[in-house]
């Protein structure tokens, strides 16, 4: 079931990380677009500012406070 209550939310990345589409460093940051569970997984689908747009495991990223910079 896709959860869209965090869709808008700034977040970065809190270690470095490897993804399908490539990698992320530490603090990278991103927007929430959704967010899913799947075979027992808790998995968010975050449009990073680097262009990417991917999904990362919860535990993998801090959602912060204020708004971050999204621009490339």
């Amino acid at each position: 079931m896709i959860d869209r209550c965090h869709t808008g939310m700034y977040c970065r990345t809190v270690r470095y990380l490897t993804t399908r589409d490539g990698r992320l460093p530490q603090y990278s940051r991103g927007m929430i677009q959704y967010e899913i569970e799947n075979l027992g997984r808790h998995l968010v689908f975050v449009q990073w500012q680097n262009g990417m747009s991917t999904p990362v495991f919860r535990e993998e990223i801090e959602i912060c406070d204020q708004p971050v910079s999204i621009a490339a």
